[in-house]
């Protein structure tokens, strides 16, 4: 599998931590006590210095989650010099969708005029980049496909994040929300034939679902019945302690296991910015080292599960990753899924 290009999208607002915390202090006043919401405001400065997120980006007036995911993918065609109809598949990777059905990718596959290709989308939260980039190696080491652009648009902030409390637990468990950061990605790729060198590795403990969630209207209709009650619909809900501390243990003992991968020398490691924390735990865990480590989360904050290639994206422009570097990529995934790749770029 060959990378012919990665390009990346970002809107227009940079915002801070201390914008959101007065906004969130704005629209709780009607509800809560001053010193209510000091505490809030004292719990959210704590939590974001824990995270180490400092700016993101979001979407300012008047700009749409659409029109940036065809502007990456628009780029991502011209930085390779393939012309549109070339591209055979394209698989949609992420959350951040206008509707359940049909598949987000429909919409791309005609807004970047690939008439030539087939699509579908690949939902597995922040691991879709990822999952998906496993599929594409498969489809093109079976020649099922010769171009495959794999394609995500996280515009969802505003739609998910809670910004009305009524208490401070119930800021703790929509506080990641105030991480987020958006961003689209697109990434091409062909075949390099018998040469493939890359490797991936998924596992998935599924009793953890309930760390981590975004819940439909009907949400509880699907849920066991000794799951948490009374989530918000439509709103983002986790508990990030809970969540980091398993992800991070079983993530550390999946690349350990991965031997195909673990007896690699990388030259670049690049991990799931959930948090710049998280991150500096796994790389001392795994004795790797800190200075091949490129950090995203503390500019761009957690930009879902266009983390990925949005890093690498930035590495390139930056100069910090050439062609011919051994790449590691590792995820943590809400589901709970980890997932750890490694390939030649």
């Amino acid at each position: 599998m060959k990378f012919l290009s990665i390009a990346y999208a970002l809107p227009s607002k940079l915002v801070s931590n201390e914008k959101l915390i007065e906004e969130i202090i704005e629209k709780n006043r009607h509800h809560l006590s001053p010193e209510e919401l000091e505490r809030i405001a004292e719990r959210m400065k704590q939590f974001f210095k824990m995270s180490g997120t400092v700016t993101r980006y979001h979407r300012g007036i008047g700009e749409r989650a659409v029109d940036f995911a065809v502007k990456a993918g628009k780029a991502a065609l011209e930085k390779a010099g393939v012309k549109p109809e070339e591209v055979d598949l394209l698989i949609y990777a992420g959350v951040a969708r206008g509707w359940m059905e049909p598949a987000t990718a429909n919409l791309f596959q005609s807004e970047l005029g690939l008439k030539s290709a087939t699509c579908f989308d690949v939902m597995d939260a922040c691991a879709s980049w990822i999952r998906s980039l496993a599929i594409a190696k498969s489809f093109l080491a079976q020649k099922a496909y010769k171009l495959v652009m794999i394609l995500n648009c996280e515009f969802s902030f505003r739609e998910y994040a809670n910004f009305e409390f009524k208490s401070i637990k119930e800021m703790e468990t929509a506080f990641s929300a105030f991480t987020i950061g958006e961003a689209a990605t697109a990434t091409l790729l062909k075949s390099n034939g018998s040469e493939d060198d890359s490797f991936f590795s998924f596992k998935s403990w599924g009793d953890k679902h309930g760390l981590c969630k975004i819940t439909l209207p009907n949400a509880e209709d699907f849920s066991p019945r000794n799951s948490r009650d009374g989530l918000k619909p439509m709103s983002f809900f986790a508990l990030p302690g809970e969540l980091l501390s398993f992800t991070v243990r079983k993530l550390v003992a999946h690349f350990r296991e991965s031997q195909a991968i673990a007896s690699k020398v990388h030259e670049i490691v690049i991990g799931h910015a959930v948090s710049v924390a998280s991150t500096s735990k796994v790389v001392k865990l795994l004795n790797l080292d800190p200075s091949r480590v490129f950090e995203t989360h503390s500019r761009f904050g957690n930009t879902v599960a266009a983390s990925l290639p949005l890093a690498m994206a930035v590495a390139e422009a930056e100069g910090r990753l050439v062609r011919g570097m051994r790449v590691l990529l590792l995820m943590g995934s809400a589901g709970v899924s980890t997932a750890v790749g490694s390939f030649t770029y």
